[in-house]
């Protein structure tokens, strides 16, 4: 049984509705990504009760959670700006959440909460940090501290609003990683939001992309990388090109998919309102001008830009009405400017459907 499950929960406003069916498992963290305003937050704020759904029901343990208020969760929660108290150490701040409702009310006194707090900050690698205040801690050292704070009353779930996103790109880099390593020594089960989508790939087990207030798809992160389930998937990604089909038919046996300016070989019963998608690094430019080699696809493409990325560059093209982007090893890749014919391998080219399916009531 899943340790979070979520089934056709609905947040309503005018204009907008959030829709969500989710399941967590314990120990699994769980990344949330979606463009701004696609109810990433809303999701958090309805599992944490800071919000309530108009429809649907969700479990906890296989608990309903309908009227159960937010101390009474077991849902935990690490905010952008950490909302450490300045006024207390970093031992009070741990301690914060065990006075009152928390673990004394199973009979920890005060030796007792600043003992697992202690633990806690050890388990971090905060040992002996315990007399420091906020204001003379790291960012990466805040963080921590927050975490244990919200670990000490034990919480079911961890849930992370963009707890990184105020950081430069590479501190965040070296605390998601810090971050990770943590919720797999700890195994704590946590929901994490945030807009990169570069650190939802890196920190999660499963990614959920949303769009619209909806789950597009959640899957893990390879899966959902080189398997998008739409078109939307692909394009938010960045994964590789959907370039909109103008035809699909049948020739010497094989079907054929036509898009505005190539061909390519496909397998039997592909969506007609599909578009083309094969991985972003799996074209090669086209040498010569001869028959295109058996089991390949072809497109004409122009490169918009080429931007250096190391070992390789990689270069936004257009196709038609479609620009994208594609990864060519830094000897193959075309000139910004230059226009060019592209091969692709078939068996790497998928029709994706181009939209998810209406959403029903």
């Amino acid at each position: 049984m899943p340790l979070l499950e979520l089934t056709g929960v609905e947040k309503r406003w005018p204009g907008m509705t959030v829709s969500l069916d989710l399941t967590l498992d314990e120990g699994e963290l769980l990344a949330v990504t979606g463009p701004s305003g696609c109810g990433k937050s809303t999701a958090l704020r309805l599992v944490a009760g800071l919000a309530t759904p108009d429809a649907g029901e969700m479990l906890l343990d296989g608990r309903s959670l309908a009227g159960v208020q937010p101390r009474d969760r077991g849902v935990g929660m690490v905010f952008q700006d950490h909302a450490l108290f300045p006024h207390l150490n970093v031992l009070g701040n741990v301690c914060y959440g065990l006075v009152g409702r928390g673990l004394v009310g199973r009979g920890l006194d005060r030796r007792a909460r600043e003992g697992r707090a202690r633990e806690l900050l050890a388990a971090m690698g905060l040992e002996g940090f315990g007399r420091r205040m906020p204001a003379e801690l790291s960012g990466g050292e805040r963080q921590r501290v927050a975490l244990a704070r919200t670990l000490a009353v034990e919480p079911r779930i961890v849930l992370f609003d963009e707890p990184l996103s105020s950081l430069d790109a590479a501190l965040r880099k070296r605390l998601r990683a810090e971050l990770r390593e943590s919720q797999r020594r700890l195994g704590f089960s946590a929901i994490y939001v945030t807009h990169d989508l570069e650190e939802a790939l890196a920190i999660a087990d499963r990614v959920a992309v949303m769009e619209s207030g909806r789950f597009l798809q959640c899957a893990p992160p390879a899966e959902l990388w080189t398997a998008p389930a739409f078109a939307a998937v692909a394009r938010f990604l960045g994964s590789g090109p959907c370039l909109p089909l103008t035809g699909l038919a049948a020739a010497d046996g094989t079907m054929i998919a036509s898009t505005a300016e190539g061909s390519f070989p496909v397998g039997r019963g592909s969506d007609p309102d599909g578009c083309v998608f094969f991985g972003r690094a799996e074209a090669v430019p086209r040498s010569g001008t001869g028959p295109v080699p058996a089991g390949f696809g072809r497109f004409t493409a122009r490169c918009l830009r080429a931007d250096f990325a190391g070992d390789a560059v990689d270069c936004f093209m257009e196709s038609g009405s479609e620009r994208f982007s594609l990864r060519f090893p830094r000897e193959a890749a075309p000139a910004e400017g230059e226009s060019g014919s592209f091969l692709v391998p078939a068996d790497r080219v998928r029709i994706l459907p181009a939209d998810p399916p209406a959403r029903t009531r």
